[in-house]
């Protein structure tokens, strides 16, 4: 056996080095039967070990994390400012002091499916005041940052609700400003009616229905309808001033310019057609059209028979007044000719009249009216007249029978007109009867029926006993 020098280690004698520490042996002999106490060695310095350099993998690794670390601080700057509540005041202060209308609408948040616009809003918050809703505002984040309970902005009725909202797993906390919208609705008198608010269209379906178009924010929004079901289509459009009202529901006032039109007709039991379109109803049933409106671009009109089976159309009207009378041009005209057939029987009694004074007195001015100036027949009997101052002696008619016997209508100017008359005519030296049929022509001319020619037809004479 044999020991280290260095380290006092016992060693076989077949090792050349120590297997401790490292010492070399050289040409060492150990004495089996002496004991050589290991001397104290003191182990000098290690020397200093040297590094690895590092990788590129290290390194790449590093600078990941480091760029991690570096966005990280950056991202939270972001967010910070993004979510700060007290920014987004000043973003719509800026906004609204720029009347930059649609930066400062998104500022806000609008329930799902309400309607709404930059105008509308910015009108609204300018009725309201923006330094108001700005303090307004501004509470609202106080409370929220204290912890308390916030409360609802109101402008008659709710309008801004402010609340924490948590963003991204709840690290960050959002404030949303949501607009509280109204609930508009409409009362529908007819089933059927179309109704358009804001964009937004909705069709009754029954009569006397509230309907529920949706939810809108308080401003000024077009509106429409259209009926067809009716007597005759109706339709509309105008616009409408939309407030935030206590419940935040509102029933848009329509004016649906509904009228009452009165219908009359020559005849009663004519079909009315309105629009193109058959009524089913006879005039007897509408006397007044309802609903009905204004409109010169629709027309009426009636339909009927006549006497003769034939279907006859009234004259087409338009919608503009609200009383309408549908004339038959066939009835017009029949009413015309009777107007006249009496006219002219009353003419002819008149003219037989004065003829009688005229020959009396022998006077043409009595009957010169009934003639045309001019005419061959007046000229006729102006002589015929006339010529009695010529008679010797004494003369006397007696007209007995003036009776009209037939009225044949040529024209609505022209009318055939036939007689039977008789008369007595006496004179010194005899005395006669005569019996006479005669046919008159009457026509109308300037407003007036002139007696346009007289033949006769048939005349008999004889003597009195």
């Amino acid at each position: 056996m044999k020991f280290c020098k260095n380290c006092g280690k016992e060693m076989s004698n077949e090792v050349v080095f120590c297997t401790s520490c490292g010492q070399g042996f050289e040409n060492e002999v150990s004495t089996p039967n002496t004991v050589e106490l290991p001397k104290a060695v003191t182990n000098p310095p290690s020397p200093p070990t040297s590094r690895k350099p590092m990788s590129k993998m290290q390194k790449a690794l590093i600078f990941i994390i480091a760029i991690i670390i570096f966005a990280c601080i950056v991202a939270n700057i972001v967010l910070t400012n993004v979510y700060d509540p007290i920014k987004k005041i000043e973003a719509m202060n800026i906004a609204y002091n720029n009347k930059d209308k649609d930066t400062f609408f998104n500022a806000f948040h609008f329930k799902e499916g309400t309607v709404a616009n930059p105008q509308n809003f910015y009108a609204t918050v300018s009725e309201y005041g923006w330094i108001n809703l700005r303090n307004d505002l501004t509470n609202e984040i106080e409370k929220i940052k204290r912890k308390e309970h916030t409360d609802i902005i109101y402008n008659d009725g709710e309008f801004i609700n402010v609340q924490k909202k948590p963003v991204l797993l709840g690290l960050y906390n959002d404030i949303e400003f949501t607009i509280i919208p109204v609930e508009v609705s409409v009362w529908a008198p007819y089933e059927n009616m179309k109704f358009n608010f804001g964009g937004k269209e909705v069709i009754s379906k029954a009569n006397e229905e509230q309907i529920i178009i949706g939810n809108f924010i308080p401003g000024t929004y077009e509106w429409s309808y259209e009926y067809d079901e009716g007597i005759m289509p109706l339709s509309g459009k105008g616009a409408y001033s939309l407030h935030n009202y206590w419940d935040n529901t509102e029933m848009v006032d329509v004016d649906w310019d509904f009228r009452y039109i009165t219908l009359e007709s020559d005849l009663e039991d004519a079909i009315v057609y309105v629009g193109g379109k058959s009524t089913g109803k006879k005039v007897s049933e509408l006397y007044s059209l309802y609903p009905a409106q204004l409109n010169p671009t629709v027309e009426v009109f009636a339909v009927a028979k006549d006497k003769d089976g034939n279907e006859v159309k009234s004259d087409i009207l338009t919608l503009d007044s609200t009383y309408v009378y549908l004339p038959f041009e066939h009835y017009q005209r029949e009413q015309r000719i009777a107007e006249r057939e009496w006219e002219i029987q009353d003419l002819y009694k008149s003219f037989r009249s004065d003829y009688s004074t005229a020959i009396y007195y022998t006077n043409f001015s009595y009957i010169e009216d009934y003639f045309i100036d001019g005419s061959k027949i007046k000229q006729d009997y102006a002589k015929f007249v006339t010529d009695h101052d010529d008679i010797e002696g004494y003369y006397y008619y007696e007209f007995i029978l003036n009776d009209i016997t037939d009225i044949k209508v040529i024209s609505e100017t022209e009318f055939e007109l036939y007689t039977f008359e008789t008369f007595n005519f006496q004179t010194d030296n005899e005395s006669l009867y005569y019996e006479r049929k005669k046919k008159y022509v009457f026509s109308y001319i300037d407003d007036k029926f002139y007696i346009t020619e007289i033949t006769d037809l048939d005349t008999k004479k004889t003597k009195n006993e």
